[in-house]
């Protein structure tokens, strides 16, 4: 089983784009144990179809990713990838809209912690400029929000990104149209593992907000694990989310 792991904000708020330090670190000591192989986004997508391993992912690029998860991250030798909202750097997440459950307005980091980051092995991708949900902004705003997004990165770290990640997950197919000509890759928020079917922009993730209870990483790969990934995106479709 290949999944791609989704992270947002490590604190102890409870929000839906929380995970408390305690419950990572549990993450943290499982994923370094070797039970699974954890590698990059893009050597994840060459594994064969049959390999056991993760990928970890942090969506919007919030301080406490900097104070409380990449030393676990680092010193366990574990790779990450950072989706950068570029035009939020250094400001919050307030953004224009902030659907799916109440969210805390929390610190982003600036180009200079990005920058050190990346020096010391993380892997930064592009998260649009201002977090905007693609699909209803005309032609000309979503280019600029998807290339001007792996523009500001390379820019500002010098390094341009190969990952794209839409945010909320929204996204159509005139907005994967356009991040095909941006990036090799993109993750939505669908929820799963990865498949042999899989689009390469249209990957999905596991959302650490749903790794309790039955999915608990530590049961990763295992029927009930997979059995309840598929009634919660079941239940998630319905809801049209």
């Amino acid at each position: 089983m290949r999944a791609i792991l989704t992270y947002h904000s490590v604190d102890d708020s409870g929000s839906v784009i929380s995970v408390s330090p305690v419950r990572f670190a549990e993450h943290v000591r499982w994923l370094a144990s070797g039970a699974v192989a954890v590698v990059s986004v893009a050597d994840l997508l060459s594994l064969p179809s049959a390999s056991t391993a993760v990928a970890i992912t942090f969506d919007d690029g919030f301080t406490n990713f900097e104070t409380t998860a990449w030393p676990l991250l680092r010193d366990h030798a574990l790779p990450a990838t950072l989706f950068v909202p570029t035009r939020h750097v250094g400001r919050t997440n307030q953004w224009a809209a902030m659907p799916g459950g109440s969210m805390p307005p929390l610190p982003l980091l600036d180009w200079d912690a990005l920058g050190r980051l990346a020096d010391q092995g993380l892997v930064l991708g592009a998260h649009s400029r201002t977090h905007a949900d693609l699909r209803v902004l005309g032609d000309a705003a979503m280019l600029d929000e998807i290339a001007g997004s792996f523009d500001d990165i390379a820019r500002e770290t010098g390094r341009r990104p190969d990952g794209f990640a839409y945010p909320y997950g929204y996204l159509d197919e005139r907005v994967v149209r356009a991040t095909r000509t941006a990036s090799r890759w993109a993750c939505t928020t669908a929820l799963g593992p990865l498949s042999t079917r899989d689009d390469p922009h249209r990957l999905p993730r596991l959302d650490a907000y749903f790794l309790h209870g039955p999915a608990r990483l530590d049961a990763y790969g295992s029927l009930a694990f997979r059995s309840y990934l598929s009634l919660r995106a079941a239940a998630r479709r319905l809801r049209g989310q």
